[in-house]
């Protein structure tokens, strides 16, 4: 760690990405090296993800996010859909969202999270 080698704290070299991709380091304590080296790569930590709670008001939570991830998708500019049929597509729409939110138990069951992504990706085309 220290650059003289007399271990001193004057001297303490900042860990880098090259230094966290060894073995022994801890998952979480990597990513927060990686994201304050490259910081225009987003790493969002299980613990930084947005609560939804039972009771709260998921479409309204979740509608930017689908509006974004449809026009990214559908422009082709982030990625792609990974298929052609509605099903294929909230499978994919809920993969993306569960990066960005964790739901608690009872916040809403998968069914009603399933209809809630497709009205708002072909009924009312979020954003």
């Amino acid at each position: 760690m220290c650059l003289c080698g007399t271990r001193c704290h004057r001297c303490i070299k900042k860990k880098t990405t090259r230094d966290v991709i060894s073995d022994g380091f801890r998952w979480t304590e990597a990513m927060r090296i990686v994201r304050a080296d490259h910081p225009e790569v987003t790493i969002i930590l299980p613990n930084e993800k947005i609560q939804v709670r039972p009771g709260d008001d998921v479409r309204s939570l979740i509608t930017p996010y689908v509006a974004v991830i449809r026009q990214a998708l559908d422009s082709k500019r982030v990625g792609e859909w990974k298929g052609y049929t509605a099903e294929c597509r909230i499978r994919q729409v809920r993969r993306l969202l569960t990066h960005y939110f964790y739901f608690h138990e009872g916040a809403i069951s998968e069914q009603a999270f399933d209809l809630l992504v497709e009205d708002l990706l072909f009924v009312h085309k979020a954003g």
